[in-house]
C-alpha cells in the first residue's frame, strides 16, 4: 500500500519529522485524505530501523485499527509484524511477513481475553501447520512457570516507577480520554524487555506513553522454571485516569 497525496498532520510537529523519521496523515470515514477538523482516522508512519517502517492506523480519538511493518517508508512491501484490533481496541489477530510473503505465525485471538484461538504457520506463502486452541486452557500468551517474571521489587516498586515517570499526554488530556492500555512483551532469560507492543489500545498518545514506560523500565526479574531462567510473555496494564 502506498500513500499518495496525503495531508501532513501539522499539529504533531515533532523534531523527528524534520529528520524524516516519521509522518502523520489523516483520513475521513471512507479512508480518503482530508483535513484535521473532518478526520476520522490517523496514520502514523515511523522508522523502526534501517529496513523497517511501521504504519499505525488509529481512530482519530480512539484505539488502534491495525499496525503493519514494511521494508520502506512508502509501504511497498510487507516485512515484519502486522496486528489487527477490534472496535474496543483489543488485539484481534497477528500476522508475519517476509519480503511480502506470509512467513511465520498468524494468530487469531479469542475475543478480549488475549488468549490464542487459532494459530497458522506459514513458510513462503505456504500453510505448514494449524493449531486450534479453542478447547485448551493454555496458550502461548499465558506462561506456566514456578516463578513469574516481574518488575524488580514487585508491584509496589512498579507503582513507584509509574508515579515518578508516567506522564499523562497533553493530547489525551485535551480530548478528555482515559483508560487502561495493555502492553504485551517478552521478558527474556536475562530479564531484558523485548518486542513490546500494544495488546489493548485506548488512544494514540496514551498507547505511545505506555510503550515508552515499558521500554524504559530497565531489566526485570526473569521467570524461573525447572531450575533455570526462562523466556516468558508479560502483559502489563498501564492506567490513565483524569482527575
Amino acid at each position: 500500500m502506498k500513500v499518495i497525496g496525503l495531508f501532513l498532520l501539522l499539529t504533531f510537529s515533532l523534531s523527528a519529522i524534520a529528520q524524516n523519521k516519521e509522518s502523520f496523515y489523516v483520513f475521513d470515514g471512507n479512508w480518503k485524505p482530508t483535513k484535521l477538523d473532518s478526520a476520522h482516522f490517523l496514520l502514523h508512519v515511523h522508522e523502526v530501523n534501517d529496513t523497517c517502517w511501521q504504519w499505525d492506523y488509529y481512530h482519530i480519538t480512539g484505539p488502534l485499527v491495525k499496525t503493519e511493518q514494511y521494508r520502506d517508508k512508502d509501504g511497498n512491501e510487507l516485512d515484519g509484524s502486522s496486528r489487527f484490533y477490534n472496535e474496543r481496541g483489543w488485539l484481534d489477530s497477528t500476522a508475519s511477513y517476509k519480503r511480502g510473503r506470509k512467513d511465520g505465525y498468524f494468530r487469531k485471538m479469542n475475543g478480549d481475553s488475549l488468549k490464542w484461538k487459532t494459530e497458522y504457520l506459514y513458510r513462503g506463502d505456504s500453510l505448514i501447520n494449524v493449531k486450534d486452541f479453542t478447547n485448551r486452557k493454555d496458550s502461548a500468551v499465558e506462561s506456566k512457570v514456578e516463578k513469574e517474571s516481574e518488575y524488580p521489587g514487585g508491584v509496589n516498586k512498579w507503582s513507584r516507577y509509574l508515579n515518578k515517570n508516567l506522564k499523562y499526554p497533553d493530547r489525551a488530556i485535551n480530548i478528555k480520554i482515559e483508560g487502561e492500555v495493555r502492553i504485551l512483551f517478552i521478558v527474556d532469560k536475562e530479564g531484558v524487555v523485548k518486542d513490546p507492543y500494544v495488546a489493548k489500545s485506548v488512544e494514540y498518545s496514551l498507547d505511545g506513553e505506555s510503550l515508552k514506560i515499558v521500554e524504559q523500565s530497565g531489566k526485570w526479574e526473569p521467570a524461573f522454571q525447572n531450575g533455570k531462567n526462562v523466556n516468558t510473555y508479560k502483559v502489563q496494564p498501564v492506567n490513565f485516569r483524569l482527575q
